[in-house]
């Protein structure tokens, strides 16, 4: 993946807004199953994603997901970036504030 690809920091909320766009979306992981990861997004929604390849996370972890949403609860993912593991203290609602920020007050987030 290219380190200056655009991509837009969403939660589970936006994914349809954003549907065919590449997108960075941290979840935590429910399953894993071959090439389909089951998760929650940080406002819980349940979603699908399709891995790029083997995914060593365990259950509870948080993992970031870099993709393209297909629909309201699905992403084909191109990089997964894990963190260690499930003990990690996430904030969710501080991501959650941070992804409709950013979102909503686009004019701030471009000038700095």
């Amino acid at each position: 993946m290219d380190a200056f690809d655009p991509r837009s920091i969403i939660n589970g909320g936006m994914l349809k807004q954003f549907s065919g766009q590449t997108v960075s979306i941290m979840v935590r992981v429910e399953s894993v199953a071959g090439s389909t990861l089951l998760a929650s997004s940080t406002d819980n929604h349940k979603l699908k994603i399709n891995l790029p390849g083997e995914l060593g996370a365990a259950e509870g972890a948080w993992v970031e997901v870099i993709g393209v949403p297909h629909g309201a609860d699905t992403i084909r993912a191109k990089e997964i970036i894990e963190f260690g593991g499930e003990n990690i203290d996430f904030d969710k609602d501080g991501y959650n504030g941070l992804s409709h920020l950013i979102n909503n007050v686009k004019a701030f987030y471009r000038s700095g």
